[in-house]
């Protein structure tokens, strides 16, 4: 049986569409999506965290129930996938996020009661219809033995955006308010999504049934990347919902300023990031080890952060912990990228019950975090995040077997 790979190889022979394919990938998510992304970063959950009253509770709820429905619905959503393709999905999930945008714009707490379901089915969809597309097309369009290089130009990317993203968000806020913001949040999704429609077709097809998925999902020989990636999703929420509301307490909502101390954070590690993607392709390079020291002073990091009571201490101490999520996701995602690109036919199966495991860490965190910020202040749920930084290791085991 000819793997997805091979066909992909085949099409136009030495992996011509592979560099194509990773390049408009490139192009379309990284920078044109990722600058839309970086913009709404770390604002559009304080802008929740406002409308609803300032209540963690209400805001860490909503998201969990999002991660919880997107794992619920995935299988059933590849049936539309595989009807469409991975490109035109990509362009649906375009579509979607832009109607997410438009309700943002239109939301305020007179409505929210209103327009928070509306909003939930739209952000489901978007996910849904997009992250295993991508993720199955990056682990096609990367190649191995320079996939590290790949995986670290991706997340600078992420990094320049993020450097950006942030101060400019948070000017355009303080001066025009969230609906300037998210007007040109919309502007730049209609040009990621008409972009998406340029990434090459991949020949893939989910063919597992909701049994089956949920049968392989549970497997004793995927169970070490399953909690790998059930951690990630649980450290990743943290990171992109928890710490900027708990930034958002402790600045006194100064909204520009969150934004600036962000962005010189990120702007130093861009070099960094891409040092170590040639790092991790050297000759006899082990990313496990640097995974595990990356992770361990990753947790750490977290521990910092319980305690920062100022800007210049969120300054130091979000320095520190960037730097060290360097070595800790960068080897972690390539890991992941090799052990997907391996499963030849299946990459999007595999895809599929990896996106399930993080998502479900998300909703699960999300969960303990609402919960325990009802009898403890919110900076102490970090340590959800510190355990959720060492169970990382576990796609180690996984990549063993």
């Amino acid at each position: 049986m000819q793997s997805t790979a091979e066909a992909l190889r085949d099409t136009k022979g030495r992996y011509q569409k592979r560099d194509t394919g990773f390049m408009q990938l490139f192009i379309s998510k990284r920078l044109i999506h990722g600058a839309a992304a970086a913009l709404a970063g770390i604002f559009v959950p304080i802008f929740l965290y406002e409308t609803s009253g300032e209540s963690f509770f209400v805001v860490g709820g909503y998201y969990a129930l999002l991660s919880l429905l997107y794992a619920v619905l995935l299988v059933p959503s590849m049936q539309i996938t595989n009807r469409l393709g991975f490109s035109k999905t990509l362009v649906l999930s375009g579509l979607c996020s832009i109607a997410t945008y438009i309700l943002l714009f239109f939301l305020s707490p007179q409505n929210i009661l209103l327009l928070m379901w509306p909003l939930a089915a739209t952000i489901v969809a978007f996910r849904l219809f997009h992250w295993v597309p991508f993720h199955t097309d990056f682990a096609l369009f990367t190649t191995a033995g320079k996939r590290g290089k790949q995986v670290s130009l991706s997340f600078a990317a992420i990094a320049f955006m993020g450097a950006i993203g942030p101060i400019a968000a948070g000017f355009i806020i303080a001066n025009a308010g969230y609906t300037a913001l998210f007007g040109t949040i919309i502007v730049l999704l209609i040009a990621a999504t008409i972009s998406y429609a340029y990434v090459p077709e991949t020949p893939t097809h989910f063919d597992w049934s909701w049994k089956e998925t949920w049968r392989q999902f549970r497997s004793q020989r995927r169970r070490g990347l399953m909690v790998g990636e059930f951690a990630n999703g649980a450290e990743t929420i943290v990171n992109i919902i928890v710490w900027p509301i708990f930034l958002y307490t402790i600045l006194d909502g100064d909204i520009f300023s969150i934004g600036a101390i962000s962005t010189i954070i990120v702007g130093v590690t861009i070099v960094l990031q891409l040092l170590l993607g040639r790092y991790l392709d050297g000759k006899g390079h082990d990313k496990t080890r640097t995974l595990k020291i990356g992770s361990f002073l990753y947790a750490v990091g977290w521990i910092f952060k319980i305690f920062v009571l100022s800007a210049a201490q969120v300054f130091f101490v979000g320095l520190y912990h960037n730097i060290v999520r360097i070595f800790s996701h960068t080897p972690f995602s390539a890991i992941v990228y090799d052990m997907s690109a391996d499963q030849g036919s299946l990459v999007d199966e595999y895809t599929v019950i990896r996106e399930m495991a993080n998502h479900l860490g998300r909703a699960s965190a999300l969960l303990g975090v609402a919960i325990l910020t009802v009898f403890i202040p919110i900076g102490w749920t970090f340590f959800i995040a510190v355990a959720a930084s060492l169970a990382l290791n576990m796609v180690y085991t996984a990549q063993r077997e």
